[in-house]
């Protein structure tokens, strides 16, 4: 799999940048599309990218990708060719990459609100410095 060039920065004092509020489906969505892999390498994933996750919370992201699956979302199965344990492999559907289009579009509005809002904040600032 390729790398993805995403960084994931503070939201704020109040919510720190471990994890995005209610963004992990569409990060797994994103992964998924660069091809099928195992669970654990999404989550090192989704470490490159800034979201840490403990040990312990690993489950919340297994059963995510559970759910994702009973959604039609993500289909799986089990590779016991390499040593060790079997590993469950995800891919993505073609529901998947429809759902993975429309958060696109949700994050593309979110970005523009969040561009409209920095600009009326700086034309005040601006306007506050001028005076």
């Amino acid at each position: 799999m390729g790398e993805i060039d995403v960084k994931i920065k503070g939201w704020c004092k109040n919510y720190p940048g471990d994890r995005p509020p209610r963004f992990l489906r569409a990060f797994l969505l994103l992964f998924l599309a660069e091809g099928e892999t195992h669970g654990y390498e999404l989550i090192e994933k989704l470490k490159d990218i800034g979201v840490k996750y403990e040990t312990y919370e690993f489950g919340y992201v297994y059963k995510t990708l559970r759910n994702m699956e009973k959604e039609g979302l993500l289909s799986s199965r089990w590779n016991v060719k390499e040593k060790g344990a079997a590993k469950r492999i995800y891919r993505i559907t073609d529901k998947g990459k429809q759902n993975l289009d429309e958060w696109a579009q949700v994050l593309a509005n979110i970005r523009d609100s969040l561009n409209s809002f920095l600009e009326a904040y700086e034309k005040i600032k601006q306007e506050e410095q001028s005076k």
